[in-house]
């Protein structure tokens, strides 16, 4: 697994580590598979706390159609954020700001770029166990 830590410039307490996976990820919402691929990124956070891991998958590789909402956050590690919501086939809201990414993410987190990740709470992940 290729991994790698970056911190924030402003505060060394903060930093994630992001990780290109070796394994196949799944991401299902309601039976239905969002994306699954081998060629995912894990990211582990820590600012004010640990956060969950995150799984940011390739855009292409996701299989349902995205919707961006007008919705944007910050974060001094990545970026601006831009939030998407699933959608049905026939362009309607299946489920709102579920999915995230970074489209111009700073120089230091670039590996980001053209990445999408879902909210964990709301989908199911699975990691397919790797041979030995």
């Amino acid at each position: 697994m290729n991994s790698e830590i970056v911190r924030n410039p402003s505060n060394e307490a903060h930093y994630m580590q992001l990780d290109e996976m070796t394994q196949t990820v799944r991401i299902m919402l309601d039976g239905t598979v969002i994306a699954q691929t081998p060629n995912a990124m894990r990211l582990l956070e820590v600012g004010r706390s640990l956060y969950p891991p995150q799984y940011y998958i390739p855009e292409a590789e996701i299989s349902v159609p995205l919707g961006k909402t007008g919705k944007s956050t910050h974060c001094p590690l990545k970026g601006n954020a831009a939030y998407f919501d699933v959608l049905d086939g026939d362009g309607k809201v299946r489920a709102a700001e579920l999915g995230w990414a970074y489209p111009e993410p700073y120089d230091f987190a670039s590996r980001l770029a053209g990445y999408i990740a879902f909210d964990p709470r709301r989908v199911s992940i699975t990691i397919e166990a790797q041979e030995q």
